[in-house]
């Protein structure tokens, strides 16, 4: 709970002086009488510190928090060191931006140019920027990116994205002269056949994987099967996945795009999330958002500065790909201090962990009755469950249970339930969840 002083009278007075008024009506007379709040705010009496914080404890009994969580589609529950929370909550880190004059804050620079680093080396990529706002704005700052190097108008994305992403996307396309055309997917993934119907005035393709149906998607074969050689291809991607799969950048991805939220931040309500982006050599002109170079100083030591900055917005304006002009610095660093703690041989144990308890948890509802596996496809962490049952009783049911379970993201027919299995999930968990599945048939 954060605890605050509120002002004094005697500190009112001084503000309403400062302001030269004397009273607060006089403060917002300018404000039109009809946008003003009349009736009470119905909030109750004052309480005292003691009191609220035991009201808020009361509220905060009424949470789930406790229940097994099976939930997935962009955001998941893995673990988080302890050292994360430590770290990354020191006074020196735990700030809201560098000064104006960047390379004064060397720690900070040097920490989102590792944070960097660990992206390419993950992606297969050349050039990472320090983070964006989170993997769907990723996404859409691609587009620009794509349609700025092209100078196409045409962003196909496959059917399988991400339906949240796809709709930030539209968002941030608004009003761009640029035209968004659906890939349709057939038997869970991309139908790449379909891409034979488009060979001029394309700027990129998006393909996820693992998509939004949990399957593996195949970054070269869609590199290959594009007809105009113009064209970018687009990687979305969960970067843990890639620490056990072929990265895009060895794919013939262009360009690489994903929510870094499963790199040491919680799932929270569903934010803040972290978006990454990475790109190969020849874009790193076109690259949205701040990058972090190593340089040495007049006395040949080590140093960090803000670099290629004429390509942004505080200096091309209009001329720039992007308006971005911040990162989520705080999240990079906890992503940082993860990887950096995981190192090369945890990241690829959690996944494979994560691989096999969703397959087990795969294996067992697919004996059940009235369950099934609607995809071949292989996947991950996170799979698709067919029901006969109403896809929202299951959830509530579930949910009366202990567990969290969602329903496919592009459910339609009430018929779809998405499973996600993290490392945090015990097997006792899992059959917990096989077992209320069983008891609602």
């Amino acid at each position: 709970m954060v605890h605050f002083i509120p002002t004094t009278p005697e500190e009112e007075v001084q503000l309403l002086n400062g302001a030269a008024v004397s009273n607060f009506s006089e403060l917002i007379k300018i404000i039109p009488q009809k946008f003003r709040l009349t009736e009470d705010l119905g909030i109750g009496t004052p309480f005292s510190e003691m009191e609220i914080e035991r009201e808020l404890i009361q509220l905060s009994n009424s949470n789930a928090a406790d229940n097994f969580c099976f939930s997935g589609g962009g955001v998941y529950d893995h673990f988080i060191p302890k050292a994360v929370d430590f770290i990354s909550g020191r006074s020196e880190y735990y700030t809201s931006y560098t000064p104006y004059q960047a390379e004064v804050s060397q720690g900070t620079l040097q920490y989102l140019y590792e944070f960097q680093s660990m992206i390419c080396e993950i992606s297969g990529m050349d050039i990472a920027n320090a983070s964006l706002y989170d993997g769907s704005s990723a996404i859409a700052e691609a587009c620009l990116l794509a349609h700025s190097f092209t100078r196409s108008k045409i962003i196909l994305y496959s059917g399988s994205l991400n339906p949240h992403y796809l709709q930030v996307v539209k968002s941030y396309l608004t009003g761009q002269d640029m035209e968004l055309i659906q890939i349709p997917q057939i038997n869970g993934i991309t139908d790449l056949n379909a891409l034979k119907s488009y060979s001029e005035n394309i700027a990129a393709l998006i393909i996820q994987s693992p998509n939004k149906n949990g399957l593996i998607e195949n970054w070269m074969e869609s590199k290959k099967k594009m007809l105009d050689p113009k064209s970018l291809l687009i990687a979305v991607s969960e970067p843990l996945s890639l620490s056990v799969l072929e990265p895009p950048g060895k794919c013939g991805a262009d360009i690489f795009v994903g929510e870094g939220q499963s790199l040491g931040n919680p799932m929270s309500y569903g934010g803040p999330l972290l978006g990454l982006i990475a790109v190969k050599e020849q874009y790193k002109r076109r690259i949205p958002g701040r990058i972090i170079g190593k340089t040495v100083d007049k006395n040949n030591n080590d140093g960090f500065v803000l670099t290629l900055q004429t390509r942004e917005q505080h200096i091309r304006r209009e001329k720039a790909t992007s308006n971005i002009c911040t990162n989520q610095g705080l999240l990079a660093l906890r992503a940082t201090i993860y990887l950096s703690l995981m190192g090369a041989k945890g990241l690829p144990y959690i996944a494979t962990i994560c691989y096999q308890k969703a397959h087990y948890a795969a294996n067992g509802i697919s004996e059940l009755e009235n369950y099934s596996l609607p995809y071949s496809n292989e996947f991950l962490m996170e799979f698709v469950v067919k029901t006969t049952h109403s896809a929202i009783d299951v959830t509530n049911y579930c949910a009366a249970k202990g567990v969290s379970i969602m329903r496919a993201l592009t459910d339609e027919s009430d018929s779809l339930l998405l499973i996600a299995v993290t490392e945090k999930r015990t097997i006792d968990e899992i059959n917990h969840l096989i077992k209320c599945l069983k008891e609602f048939s």
